[in-house]
């Protein structure tokens, strides 16, 4: 199973960020973070970068902080 990390690593932040329409820094910051948020899934899919699977898979399997610890937004 591959990390968030490892997709954008694979398929290439640029190519993320021209699928997603998104600047270079926002894809790289998905891999730097581990963690490809939600609203871009479907059209990763779609490109057959990754699997709904995979990507629930990695988003599952990453570590969370305790809500105490969260930063709001």
């Amino acid at each position: 199973m591959r990390t968030h990390t490892e997709i954008v690593n694979a398929a290439g932040a640029d190519r993320l960020a021209t699928l997603r329409r998104v600047s270079l820094h926002t894809a790289r910051s998905w891999a730097q973070r581990d963690s490809i948020p939600a609203e871009h899934w479907s059209d990763i899919v779609k490109a057959d970068i990754a699997s709904w699977e995979e990507l629930g898979n990695a988003a599952a399997a990453k570590p969370r902080k305790p809500a105490d610890q969260q930063v709001a937004a």
